[in-house]
């Protein structure tokens, strides 16, 4: 009889990831709460979905050390790095992100900053500004990424949008211009009628004008369902086009009553 051999395969540990606390976002007061805490929730799901660190959430913060403990870790005026030090040292944390959301002008900027607090050192740092809260939740990849000094997300495809704002715009065109031409030839005939009324020889008979104008209210419907089908395809190719992920540029410009913020906003 033959033994009977089992082989166990000891698959190698998987090195340990560092371990990156993200604290909650300083916001105006006038945030809804609930923005504020979704807000908070989809940073850290970025970061923690990019698998570089095991991340630990504003809300697991405040569970493992309890709201009055983070408030005293975060309110340390005096030596805000010591403090934030202590606090990655009670989560067993090395890496620290801490960042700003905030309304500029018309527009948000969203700021984050990733500290190494065993070196005392800022890792990287990043500033994206959107039109809309919503926006900036779009460019959360490439901001986390810039931030933690980790390899950005690829970009994301433009191929379908294009294909879309092309054959929309070729196929709205299309439908135009059939329909101008229907219209072309009915004003045609229309003036033709209203010659024939002073000189009735000229008007051709009535089956005639009656054969042409089917044809021709077909048109005109085939262009219109053209105009609108390739608008609706064309719209949805611009709402569909990615976001712009390159870095904000931002200058403050003097003006004839003081100075303006203006730059590349995504």
């Amino acid at each position: 009889m033959l033994p009977l051999l089992v082989l166990l395969t000891l698959g190698a540990d998987a090195p340990e990831r560092p371990k990156l606390v993200v604290l909650s976002l300083e916001m105006p007061a006038g945030v809804d709460p609930a923005v504020r805490g979704a807000f908070d929730d989809a940073v850290a799901a970025e970061a923690g979905r990019r698998g570089y660190f095991e991340v630990v959430s504003s809300r697991e913060v405040q569970s493992l050390l309890g709201l009055e403990r983070q408030k005293q870790l975060l309110g340390c005026a005096s030596d805000a790095s010591s403090c934030l030090a202590e606090l990655s040292g009670a989560l067993g944390a090395r890496f620290l992100m801490t960042g700003t959301l905030a309304p500029l002008g018309a527009s948000w900027q969203l700021s984050l900053q990733v500290q190494d607090t065993t070196k005392s050192s800022t890792v990287g740092r990043s500033t994206r500004i959107a039109k809309n809260i919503e926006a900036l939740r779009g460019l959360l990849p490439w901001a986390i990424a810039e931030a933690t000094a980790t390899p950005p997300p690829p970009a994301p495809s433009k191929v379908g949008p294009l294909v879309m704002i092309v054959g929309g715009g070729l196929v709205a065109a299309a439908g135009g211009i059939f329909g101008l031409q229907a219209l072309g030839t009915e004003v045609s005939l229309r003036r033709e009628l209203d010659r024939g009324v002073d000189v009735p020889g000229r008007l051709d008979t009535l089956a005639s004008y009656q054969a042409q104008e089917r044809p021709l209210t077909i048109q005109k419907a085939l262009g219109l369902v053209g105009l609108i089908v390739g608008g609706t395809v064309l719209a949805g190719g611009i709402l569909l086009w990615p976001p712009d992920v390159a870095r904000a540029q931002i200058s403050l410009v003097p003006t004839g009553t003081g100075a303006a913020v203006v730059g590349v906003f995504p």
